[in-house]
C-alpha cells in the first residue's frame, strides 16, 4: 500500500502544479484524481497477480523434478518358486517389479488454489497423483528341470492308434515286384547280373505275369548255357499264359537252333495268336508247316500273312507252292503270276516260278 500512497501523493503534486489542473474546478479535478487512482490500482495488481503466476510456476516444476527422482530407482522384489511336488502345472521363475508411475507436470494455468510453500506442494502431489503401487509378474524363461506331466484323453489316444494301425497295410504283389526289379536295375548297373537275375526271379515269384521279365531271365540263361532252365521259365509261362504266344515263339527257336525242327513246330502249333500283331510267330509257323509238307496249314498261313502285306512276293511265291502241291492249279498260277510282278524276289525264286508256269501251261 506504501507504492499506491506514493502514486497518490505524486498525483496530487502533479495537480497542485499543474496549471491545467489548477485553473479547472475542484469537482472535474477530484474526478481526475480518482480516475489515476483506479488506473494505478489496476496496474499494482496485475504486477501482483503475474509475480505470483511465475512463483506457482517454479514451484511446481521444483515438485516435480522432487517425484522423478524419487522415481529413478524402483525397488525390485523377486520371487523364488519354492520346491513343490511335479503337479499339472508349468514350472516358471517369476519377478516380482514394482512400478511407480511417472506422474505429468501439473500447468499453473489451470491450477486454481493458492500457492503454497515447496513442501506442501510436494506432499499434495504426493497424495493427489501416486497411486497404489503396482505388481507386475514378468516371467523369465529357464530350462526345465523337473518333469511335468500332462493330462492326455484315454479316448484321443485310442483314436489314434486305431487311425494308425488302419494305416499300416502289407504291400501288394506289384509294389514288392517294384521293389526286386528296383534291385535287380542297381545290380545291373553295377555289373552284377547274377545278383539281377536273382531279384527278377523274386519279382516273378510274386508276380507271375511279369512276362518281359520272364523272356529276360530266359535270354540270360540261354545266354550262359543253361538252355534248361531258360526252357523251363518259358514252358512254365506258356501253360500259365497260353494267351502270351512269345514263349512258344522262343521255345520253337531254341529247337531250332539246337536242330529239332520237329519240336520248334509241335510248339508253334500250341495256341497260335492272330496274324495282326504277331507277324513272326505265324511267319515261322507258315515256313515250318510247308517244310514238314502240311500245305493245307501252309496255305491258310500265308493267305493270312498276305492280308497283313499284300505286296510281299516270297509270300505269294509260298503260297502258290502250297497251291501247287495241293493241286489246285489255276490258283497257283495265278499267285506265280503275281509273284513275278513283285521286287523282293531273287532271280533262282523267279527262274522257278518260270519252270513251274511253263509245266502247268503245258498240262
Amino acid at each position: 500500500m506504501s507504492i499506491i500512497n506514493k502514486m497518490h501523493q505524486g498525483l496530487q503534486e502533479n495537480a497542485d502544479n499543474s496549471p491545467m489542473l489548477s485553473s479547472m474546478p475542484v469537482q472535474k479535478q477530484k474526478k481526475k484524481v480518482l480516475l489515476f487512482t483506479l488506473i494505478s490500482l489496476l496496474l499494482a495488481s496485475s504486477i501482483g497477480l503475474s509475480y505470483l503466476i511465475y512463483d506457482k510456476e517454479n514451484t511446481v516444476k521444483q515438485d516435480v523434478g522432487a517425484i522423478e527422482v524419487i522415481m529413478v530407482e524402483p525397488p525390485l522384489v523377486v520371487e523364488q518358486p519354492s520346491p513343490v511336488e511335479p503337479q499339472m502345472v508349468e514350472p516358471t521363475m517369476a519377478e516380482e517389479v514394482v512400478v511407480v508411475p511417472k506422474i505429468m507436470p501439473i500447468k499453473a494455468s489451470q491450477s486454481k488454489e493458492p500457492s503454497q510453500a515447496p513442501e506442501k506442494n510436494k506432499e499434495s502431489v504426493a497424495v493427489k497423483k501416486a497411486p497404489t503401487p503396482l505388481t507386475v509378474k514378468q516371467t523369465v524363461v529357464t530350462p526345465p528341470q523337473k518333469t511335468v506331466y500332462a493330462k492326455v484323453d484315454s479316448d484321443v489316444v485310442a483314436k489314434k492308434t486305431a487311425h494308425l494301425e488302419i494305416k499300416k497295410s502289407i504291400l501288394s504283389p506289384s509294389e514288392l515286384a517294384n521293389i526286386h526289379l528296383n534291385s535287380a536295375e542297381k545290380a545291373l548297373l553295377k555289373g552284377d547280373t547274377q545278383r539281377a537275375a536273382q531279384e527278377k526271379i523274386k519279382a516273378l515269384n510274386v508276380k507271375p505275369d511279369l512276362h518281359k521279365v520272364r523272356e529276360s531271365l530266359a535270354l540270360y540263361y540261354y545266354g550262359i548255357g543253361e538252355q534248361e532252365q531258360a526252357k523251363n521259365f518259358l514252358k512254365k509261362g506258356a501253360v500259365e499264359f497260353p494267351e502270351h504266344s512269345d514263349f512258344n515263339l522262343m521255345l520253337s527257336r531254341i529247337a531250332l537252333k539246337n536242330g529239332e525242327q520237329q519240336k520248334a513246330y509241335l510248339y508253334l502249333q500250341q495256341s497260335p495268336p492272330e496274324v495282326e500283331g504277331h507277324i513272326d510267330y505265324h511267319v515261322s509257323y507258315a515256313i515250318l508247316a510247308q517244310k514238314f509238307k502240311d500245305y493245307e496249314r501252309s496255305e491258310k498261313l500265308y493267305q493270312g500273312l498276305l492280308t497283313e502285306r499284300p505286296n510281299n512276293g516270297r509270300w505269294r511265291m509260298s503260297l502258290a507252292i502250297a497251291q501247287d502241291k495241293l493241286s489246285k492249279e489255276k490258283l497257283a498260277v495265278e499267285n506265280y503270276k503275281k509273284a513275278l510282278l513283285q521286287v523282293d524276289l531273287s532271280s533262282n525264286a523267279k527262274k522257278y516260278i518260270n519252270q513251274r508256269l511253263t509245266y502247268l501251261a503245258n498240262q
